[in-house]
Protein backbone atom coordinates (compact mmCIF):
# COMPACT_ATOMS: atom_id res chain seq x y z
CA UNK A 1 0.00 0.00 0.00
CA UNK A 2 1.40 3.41 -0.94
CA UNK A 3 1.14 6.47 1.26
CA UNK A 4 -0.24 9.71 -0.08
CA UNK A 5 0.76 13.16 1.02
CA UNK A 6 4.36 12.49 2.05
CA UNK A 7 6.25 10.13 4.27
CA UNK A 8 4.97 8.85 7.58
CA UNK A 9 7.84 10.72 9.29
CA UNK A 10 6.65 14.04 7.84
CA UNK A 11 3.11 13.37 8.95
CA UNK A 12 4.32 12.39 12.42
CA UNK A 13 6.20 15.72 12.65
CA UNK A 14 3.04 17.82 12.49
CA UNK A 15 1.83 16.85 15.96
CA UNK A 16 5.30 17.62 17.34
CA UNK A 17 5.35 21.04 15.65
CA UNK A 18 1.80 21.77 16.78
CA UNK A 19 2.67 20.73 20.34
CA UNK A 20 5.77 22.93 20.33
CA UNK A 21 3.76 25.90 19.05
CA UNK A 22 1.17 25.41 21.80
CA UNK A 23 3.91 25.30 24.42
CA UNK A 24 5.34 28.58 23.12
CA UNK A 25 1.89 30.17 23.25
CA UNK A 26 1.31 28.83 26.76
CA UNK A 27 4.63 30.14 28.13
CA UNK A 28 3.31 33.64 28.98
CA UNK A 29 0.26 32.08 30.67
CA UNK A 30 2.49 29.83 32.77
CA UNK A 31 4.64 32.84 33.68
CA UNK A 32 1.51 34.75 34.83
CA UNK A 33 0.54 31.91 37.15
CA UNK A 34 3.68 32.35 39.20
CA UNK A 35 2.78 33.47 42.72
CA UNK A 36 3.17 37.18 43.33
CA UNK A 37 5.50 38.24 46.13
CA UNK A 38 3.88 39.61 49.29
CA UNK A 39 5.46 42.67 50.92
CA UNK A 40 4.41 43.52 54.48
CA UNK A 41 5.25 46.51 56.65
CA UNK A 42 4.15 46.79 60.29
CA UNK A 43 5.20 48.05 63.71
CA UNK A 44 5.74 44.49 64.96
CA UNK A 45 6.10 41.03 63.40
CA UNK A 46 6.13 37.55 64.88
CA UNK A 47 6.84 34.63 62.53
CA UNK A 48 6.31 31.01 63.49
CA UNK A 49 7.56 28.90 60.56
CA UNK A 50 6.70 25.61 62.29
CA UNK A 51 3.02 26.51 62.53
CA UNK A 52 3.09 28.45 59.25
CA UNK A 53 1.58 31.56 60.86
CA UNK A 54 2.98 35.07 60.95
CA UNK A 55 1.37 37.87 62.95
CA UNK A 56 1.82 41.53 62.06
CA UNK A 57 0.50 44.36 64.24
CA UNK A 58 0.42 48.16 64.13
CA UNK A 59 -0.40 50.02 60.91
CA UNK A 60 0.01 46.90 58.80
CA UNK A 61 0.29 47.40 55.04
CA UNK A 62 0.34 44.37 52.75
CA UNK A 63 1.13 44.77 49.06
CA UNK A 64 0.71 41.92 46.58
CA UNK A 65 0.86 42.96 42.94
CA UNK A 66 -1.70 45.77 42.50
CA UNK A 67 -3.54 44.87 45.73
CA UNK A 68 -3.06 46.82 48.97
CA UNK A 69 -4.41 45.66 52.33
CA UNK A 70 -4.33 47.96 55.37
CA UNK A 71 -5.25 46.79 58.88
CA UNK A 72 -4.38 46.98 62.57
CA UNK A 73 -3.48 43.28 62.74
CA UNK A 74 -2.85 40.69 60.02
CA UNK A 75 -2.29 36.94 60.33
CA UNK A 76 -0.57 35.35 57.32
CA UNK A 77 -0.91 31.57 56.95
CA UNK A 78 1.69 29.79 54.80
CA UNK A 79 2.65 26.31 53.60
CA UNK A 80 6.25 25.74 52.62
CA UNK A 81 6.85 29.52 52.95
CA UNK A 82 4.07 30.22 50.43
CA UNK A 83 1.32 32.44 51.86
CA UNK A 84 -2.17 31.18 51.01
CA UNK A 85 -4.43 33.15 53.37
CA UNK A 86 -4.46 36.47 55.21
CA UNK A 87 -6.80 37.39 58.05
CA UNK A 88 -6.92 41.14 58.63
CA UNK A 89 -8.59 43.00 61.51
CA UNK A 90 -9.13 46.74 61.72
CA UNK A 91 -11.53 49.59 62.46
CA UNK A 92 -12.08 48.87 59.57
CA UNK A 93 -9.54 46.87 57.61
CA UNK A 94 -9.31 48.08 53.99
CA UNK A 95 -8.44 46.32 50.74
CA UNK A 96 -7.90 48.11 47.42
CA UNK A 97 -7.47 46.37 44.10
CA UNK A 98 -7.90 47.62 40.53
CA UNK A 99 -10.44 45.90 38.30
CA UNK A 100 -8.37 43.85 35.82
CA UNK A 101 -10.60 44.87 32.90
CA UNK A 102 -11.28 48.57 33.55
CA UNK A 103 -8.45 49.54 35.89
CA UNK A 104 -11.00 51.28 38.14
CA UNK A 105 -10.19 50.91 41.83
CA UNK A 106 -12.31 48.51 43.90
CA UNK A 107 -12.42 49.16 47.64
CA UNK A 108 -13.54 46.65 50.28
CA UNK A 109 -13.74 47.40 54.02
CA UNK A 110 -14.84 45.39 57.06
CA UNK A 111 -13.85 44.75 60.65
CA UNK A 112 -12.41 41.44 59.42
CA UNK A 113 -11.14 40.61 55.94
CA UNK A 114 -10.08 37.08 54.99
CA UNK A 115 -8.13 37.11 51.74
CA UNK A 116 -7.76 33.71 50.06
CA UNK A 117 -4.74 34.34 47.86
CA UNK A 118 -4.91 31.18 45.73
CA UNK A 119 -8.57 31.83 44.90
CA UNK A 120 -8.26 35.64 44.59
CA UNK A 121 -11.33 35.91 46.81
CA UNK A 122 -12.05 37.95 49.95
CA UNK A 123 -14.56 37.32 52.72
CA UNK A 124 -15.62 40.47 54.54
CA UNK A 125 -17.23 40.06 57.97
CA UNK A 126 -18.93 42.71 60.14
CA UNK A 127 -19.67 46.12 58.63
CA UNK A 128 -18.78 44.70 55.23
CA UNK A 129 -18.72 47.24 52.41
CA UNK A 130 -17.62 46.97 48.78
CA UNK A 131 -17.43 49.84 46.29
CA UNK A 132 -16.77 49.27 42.59
CA UNK A 133 -17.29 51.53 39.59
CA UNK A 134 -20.60 49.78 38.87
CA UNK A 135 -22.04 49.12 42.32
CA UNK A 136 -21.85 49.48 46.05
CA UNK A 137 -22.79 46.70 48.49
CA UNK A 138 -23.18 46.59 52.27
CA UNK A 139 -24.00 43.68 54.53
CA UNK A 140 -23.02 41.66 57.56
CA UNK A 141 -20.93 39.35 55.40
CA UNK A 142 -19.78 39.76 51.79
CA UNK A 143 -17.90 37.24 49.68
CA UNK A 144 -16.15 39.02 46.83
CA UNK A 145 -14.45 37.17 43.98
CA UNK A 146 -11.82 39.60 42.72
CA UNK A 147 -11.20 37.64 39.51
CA UNK A 148 -14.81 37.34 38.34
CA UNK A 149 -16.02 40.51 40.13
CA UNK A 150 -18.93 38.56 41.69
CA UNK A 151 -20.28 39.88 45.01
CA UNK A 152 -22.44 37.79 47.38
CA UNK A 153 -23.85 39.73 50.36
CA UNK A 154 -25.64 38.39 53.45
CA UNK A 155 -27.64 40.20 56.10
CA UNK A 156 -27.07 40.09 59.83
CA UNK A 157 -29.52 39.22 62.62
CA UNK A 158 -30.61 42.80 63.39
CA UNK A 159 -33.13 44.71 61.28
CA UNK A 160 -30.55 47.37 60.43
CA UNK A 161 -28.16 44.73 59.05
CA UNK A 162 -30.07 44.10 55.83
CA UNK A 163 -28.11 43.90 52.59
CA UNK A 164 -27.96 47.19 50.72
CA UNK A 165 -26.95 47.43 47.08
CA UNK A 166 -26.60 50.53 44.94
CA UNK A 167 -26.19 50.04 41.21
CA UNK A 168 -24.61 52.95 39.41
CA UNK A 169 -26.26 53.80 36.08
CA UNK A 170 -24.04 53.49 33.06
CA UNK A 171 -23.10 56.77 31.46
CA UNK A 172 -25.13 55.96 28.34
CA UNK A 173 -28.26 55.28 30.55
CA UNK A 174 -28.37 58.86 31.86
Amino acid sequence: MTERGGSSLARAGWPVLLGSALLLLAAPVIAQQQPLPVEITADRAEMDDRRGVSTYTGDVVVIRGDMTLEADKVYVRSRDRRPYEMEAHGEPARLESPDPETGEMRIATALRIDYLLNEDRVILTDQAHVVTAAEEARGKRIVYDLETDVIEAERGEADDERVRIRIQPREDDE
